[in-house]
């Protein structure tokens, strides 16, 4: 791995070009992909390649820029204070920003407050006259942002880059008027990703871009995250990408959000949160419930800690179901006219066998 680095490295410093890295608690795979895609419609990119964010991901990456490429967008993830620092000796980012700060990889970093420590290595690597994008709405990033004394691009519901309004439009779609870019018709469900469209905005209106829905929606129609499918009569909300506290308390929001008949969250475990994981658990358990969740079917060790949290919280039913198969025999059961279910989980959970035997029962 160590000559894998250094060739990566070396390879780097043989280009004078724009180099992005992005990091952040939740969507940064999101917000390079966005990212990327904007900058696409004016520079040659080269991007990370899915999620391979890490030691070996990083140098992957930078090989693959050559002679024609204009800019590349790296992103890069750590489970330990001082992974990102590494990772930006090997990249030598030249703009940078954290998309935000919450509880994830607790058992490697062990308090949200060192998770802002090592996000923070991201903007330390930065030169002088580097670019800081700034997720105005985190108050942590805001914090960090201060430990850089270059040139910053905010973002959020005030700052360079707003967002002014994000609503439904019907068809999967929220309508998104951003200034100084205007109106965005985007197929997006979740109202969170918005804060990921508006960092690809602040980057490419730093760039020169002038276009931006139309590079915008050909990047969401692709992205792994939040997948609305239609199997038999149940709406499925397939986000078994990954699950941290943060990004599953925005799913729940979204099926919260949804009316007309049994609101089904089926949540695996939440990997990776050391000491802190019984009561972030019980913390969803209780949002599920107040958001207005009607069924939630629990798969992991802290499956029961997060059924009880939910059934205090009014949730009609919820349960421990270990098998995926079981878990569709219990989604079946709820077949109901505007039936909506939200499948999340960490990765190593592999929650997506739950939507596949789903559609066992409907081919």
């Amino acid at each position: 791995m160590a000559a894998l680095q250094q060739f990566g490295a070396h390879h780097r410093s043989r280009y004078d070009i724009p180099l992005i890295a992005l990091t952040g608690s939740c969507g940064k795979t999101m917000s390079k992909d966005l990212a990327a895609a904007v900058l696409s419609t004016r520079y040659v990119v080269v991007k990370t390649p899915g999620n391979l964010n890490n030691a070996i991901g990083c140098p992957l990456s930078l090989l693959c820029i050559d002679d024609n490429t204009d800019v590349a967008v790296i992103e890069l993830g750590a489970n330990h204070v001082g992974e990102i620092a590494a990772l930006c000796k090997l990249a030598r980012p030249t703009e940078s920003a954290i998309t935000m700060v919450a509880p994830a990889h607790l058992e490697g970093f062990g308090t949200v407050e060192q998770v802002a420590e090592a996000k923070a290595e991201i903007v330390d690597a930065l030169p002088g006259d580097g670019v800081f994008y700034v997720n105005a709405d985190d108050p942590r990033c805001v914090r960090i942002a201060e430990r850089h004394a270059g040139p910053q691009v905010s973002y959020g519901k005030q700052g360079d880059v707003v967002l002014e309004c994000c609503e439904p439009v019907g068809g999967g779609e929220m309508r998104l008027t951003v200034q100084p870019v205007g109106d965005l018709r985007l197929p997006l469900v979740c109202r969170a990703h918005a804060t990921n469209v508006l960092l690809a905005a602040a980057i490419g209106l730093n760039h020169g871009v002038e276009e931006f829905e139309s590079p915008l929606r050909d990047a969401l129609a692709v992205s792994p995250r939040f997948r609305v499918l239609r199997i038999g009569p149940f709406e499925v909300i397939d986000d078994t990408y990954n699950a941290n506290p943060a990004s599953t308390a925005a799913a729940l929001q979204t099926l919260g959000e949804r009316s007309g008949g049994p609101r089904i969250a089926v949540l695996g475990e939440m990997l990776e949160l050391g000491d802190a994981a019984k009561v972030l658990h019980e913390q969803v358990g209780m949002l599920a419930g107040g958001v207005g969740v009607t069924h939630l079917f629990a798969r992991g060790p802290h499956a029961a800690v997060m059924s009880a949290a939910a059934r205090a919280a009014g949730v009609q039913q919820a349960e421990c179901i270990e098998d995926h198969g079981e878990i569709a025999e219990a989604i079946r059961a709820l077949e109901r006219p505007g039936a909506v279910v939200l499948v999340k989980g960490s990765r190593g959970m592999a929650m997506e066998h739950v939507i596949e035997a789903l559609r066992r029962y409907y081919p």
